[in-house]
């Protein structure tokens, strides 16, 4: 098992971020191991959109926060990507 799945299976919570973006070699895997989630009978067809650009984020983190009641919170950390994963809910 290579050292980034070892540290991702590893690690529980993140609170700070550097600033640099994932490599793409590391972002493939994240995105592959997600695409394997369960997925309600494998029925759902999620799709996952990778978000680095800081607008967004930002846009994202404060509909976020709205959305849980907490408007000043910072829920993303100030990461500086972000992965939307979308699904149809019928």
């Amino acid at each position: 098992m290579n050292d980034f799945i070892k540290t991702l299976l590893a690690r529980r919570s993140i609170r700070a971020y550097t600033g640099e973006q994932v490599r793409e070699e590391d972002l493939a895997l994240i995105l592959e191991a997600g695409t394997y989630a369960a997925s309600g009978r494998g029925a759902q067809s999620g799709k996952i959109v990778v978000v680095q650009d800081k607008e967004t984020i930002d846009l994202l983190e404060k509909l976020n926060a709205e959305a849980w009641g907490k408007p000043e919170s910072k829920p993303f950390y100030g990461a500086p990507m972000v992965c939307v994963v979308l699904a149809d809910t019928t």
